[in-house]
């Protein structure tokens, strides 16, 4: 074996030559479906059979080993999986750049089959070539005629680049896809990810001038890291969308925290593509309802929309979507509205929705769309079959009228064969056509998101000094836990404003520290066995005097002792009360996700924040842009702008108090999770009141 490992996926993009290893005679087998793919589909470059045991292959001349081909660029493997390392070391040795194993019996064949994609990926960590699978259902590139897949058929070409790790979803979605004109620039299947996973092949598609958008379907992420650096590069290229299976909560990491409980590696995957401004959609119809659309022209420039239709019920459903989906429906008037009142009957709607009526003509769709022509807003076309509905001619008209319409265009035709070829023609020239308006909207509405996140300005990140961060916290208890005498130093370090608090170990103490830190002062119970003091009684709040102090500390020690016998008590937190009336109670989090590194959450706080479950989440570090966005994604966000007659809050300052929070997830590392309940935010500052967390004491700083 010789040569360096490629820093790229070209050959498998531009091959001039293949070799296919496990070629056979018979098409209905993996190797000779192959070998019939690359020839019906009409690749032009060289095509080298290799068999053991014949002359030709499907009218081919054949080779006995790959080291007696002369060079190809790729090899495609369909052998059994005790051969396919053999194969893959004569590929290397013959030069073969790239190679697709479509052979199984690797991890998802049981014991043998682990320990042999194991040696397989040991293998291929210095293998000078690249490998798509093992498992997997192939490549295909349909511009280059190349179909190195078992799927039979080439798909159009065009502009979406799609990749999946499902290979049996594969051949549905090609089956599917030639109803509908789809196109693609690249058709790939991951398989097994023993080298190139997603996020190797999410840069190679960023930089492919054919791929205008990037579709993905997931499983979950080879490496999260990676993932978000893949994705935010390509994002800010091209746009990206990705649907991921496993929403459910059953693989958080069960840790005692607010933000353990909150942040399960779902939502981690969630912070992740929101962050790199791709989308995530929860369904396989959503990942092409709008990558289709997306493809066939430019994003929105905002969230308005333009309904025009020949049926009230239909205008009405797509009004009622766009509004659910948070489009406005574009004002028309002026000369806008002249125009149209002009060209439609009396009897018809010159208002958005725009109603032609059930007899309208491709005519009368015509003059509607060029009345509408500087209405600033992307364009549903609705049509409903009536007795005399041309649906091939209202195509043509909706195609002629549209041809310079600065904002996407979408075509709904509602029905069966009888509109269908207008559906075909729509989709044959570009535009997307949905069989019901609620789609349509839905995929409009996916678009405003992907501009909004595109044209996201992107920031330094705030970052601080980890040399100010101690590498061990020898003040915590031996399960490395902290309470806010242990986290306040983190918390200064980083620059973030705390409510002066003091330790005391016994009711006297406690009296003498209130007066000292200056009355009113609240008071907490201190025990590494309570995760939640109010739930105990173990808080007392606003005490005015020296005496309510010594008498809240006896009573709390009693209502503790009854509720909680076994906890371990150390003493007190004193701690003054914060004089901001119009401060609201936030949550703010960190905790490191397996995958994603560290995650930072902020959210409505206090004892409801699992009640609430009102939060954001993001991956660390952050910019203040960012932050304002988490804070925006709020349902309370209108509280935090100033609602009832209350200030709004310090909304630069929370900011920048959020970023240099989750600053402390890179520059702490051996901190594993952190948490401020209640962070107050008020019109004149934000203060940490309470923190907790966790640190691992040996974890490499």
């Amino acid at each position: 074996m010789s040569g360096t490992r490629p820093e790229t996926l070209q050959p498998f993009f531009d091959a001039r030559g293949v070799a296919v290893i496990g070629a056979s005679a018979d098409p209905s087998k993996v190797g000779g479906s192959v070998l019939a793919n690359l020839v019906a589909g009409g690749f032009a470059g060289r095509l080298v059979p290799v068999n053991r045991t014949r002359a030709t292959v499907q009218g081919l001349k054949a080779v006995g080993s790959i080291l007696d081909a002369d060079p190809v660029d790729l090899a495609v493997i369909a052998v059994r999986a005790p051969a396919v390392l053999p194969a893959l070391r004569e590929c290397a040795e013959r030069g073969v750049q790239g190679v697709v194993i479509l052979s199984g019996g690797f991890r998802e064949a049981g014991p043998a089959g682990v320990a042999r994609e194991t040696e397989l990926r040991e293998w291929l960590r210095t293998a000078p070539l690249r490998v798509i699978g093992p498992n997997c259902l192939g490549w295909i590139r349909p511009s280059a005629r190349l179909n190195l897949s078992f799927a039979p058929g080439m798909p159009r070409a065009g502009g979406i680049g799609f990749f999946s790790h499902s290979g049996a979803l594969c051949t549905a979605i090609l089956d599917w896809s030639r109803d509908h004109a789809i196109g693609f620039s690249l058709f790939a299947s991951l398989g097994n990810q023993a080298d190139v996973a997603e996020s190797t092949l999410l840069g190679a598609l960023a930089e492919d001038p054919e791929t205008r958008v990037i579709l993905g379907y997931l499983e979950g992420v080879a490496d999260g890291a990676a993932f978000f650096r893949a994705l935010s590069t390509a994002a800010r290229r091209k746009p990206c969308i990705v649907l991921k299976t496993g929403r459910s909560a059953e693989g958080a990491r069960a840790v005692g925290s607010h933000t353990g409980a909150l942040a399960g590696s779902d939502r981690a995957f969630d912070a992740a593509v929101r962050q790199a401004g791709a989308l995530r959609v929860d369904t396989l119809e959503e990942l092409f309802d709008v990558g289709r659309a997306v493809v066939a022209g430019r994003l929105p420039s905002n969230r308005r929309v333009v309904l025009v239709t020949n049926g009230g019920g239909l205008g009405v459903l797509a009004a009622d979507a766009a509004r659910a989906a948070g489009l406005e429906l574009a004002p028309i008037e002026g000369a806008a509205h002249e125009r149209l009142t002009a060209a439609l009957p009396s009897q018809a709607t010159a208002g958005n929705p725009v109603d032609l009526i059930g007899d309208a003509t491709p005519q009368r769709y015509a003059e509607a769309l060029q009345a509408l022509r500087d209405v600033d807003g992307s364009l549903v076309v609705m049509l409903a079959p009536q007795a005399a509905t041309d649906a091939a001619g209202v195509a043509r008209s909706v195609l002629a009228a549209t041809r310079e319409w600065p904002a996407p265009v979408v075509g709904v035709l509602a029905g069966g064969p009888r509109v269908r070829p207008g559906a075909v023609a729509l989709e044959d020239a570009g535009v997307p056509c949905y069989t019901f308006p609620e789609r349509a909207v839905g995929a409009l509405a996916r678009m405003a998101v992907l501009a909004e996140r595109a044209h996201r300005r992107h920031l330094p990140p705030v970052t601080l000094d980890g040399a100010r961060f101690p590498g061990t916290l020898a003040s915590a208890d031996a399960g490395g836990r902290l309470s806010l005498l242990e986290a306040a130093p983190l918390l200064e370090a980083a620059g973030i404003p705390m409510v002066a608090a003091r330790r005391a170990v016994s009711a006297d103490e406690a009296a003498d520290i209130a007066t000292a830190l200056g009355l009113p002062v609240a008071l907490k119970i201190l025990s590494p066995d309570i995760v939640h003091k109010t739930d105990v009684g173990g808080v007392a709040l606003s005490l005015g005097s020296r005496a309510e102090v010594l008498d809240a500390a006896s009573a709390m020690l009693g209502r503790v002792g009854q509720a909680r016998p076994d906890a371990r008590i150390h003493g007190f937190l004193v701690q003054r009360m914060a004089a901001d009336a119009d401060a609201h109670e936030l949550l703010l989090g960190l905790v490191r996700d397996a995958q994603f590194g560290p995650l930072v959450m902020v959210g409505f706080g206090g004892i409801y924040v699992e009640v609430l479950n009102d939060t954001a989440l993001r991956l660390a570090p952050l910019d203040p842009a960012e932050a304002r966005d988490m804070l925006n994604e709020l349902r309370m966000a209108p509280v935090l702008r100033g609602a009832r007659g209350r200030p709004a809050v310090d909304l630069d300052r929370l900011a920048e108090v959020i970023c240099r929070f989750a600053a402390i997830g890179l520059a702490a590392p051996h901190i594993v999770e952190l948490e401020i309940n209640p962070l107050l935010a008020g019109p004149t500052g934000v203060f940490a009141l309470d923190a907790r967390g966790r640190f691992e004491p040996g974890r490499p700083t």
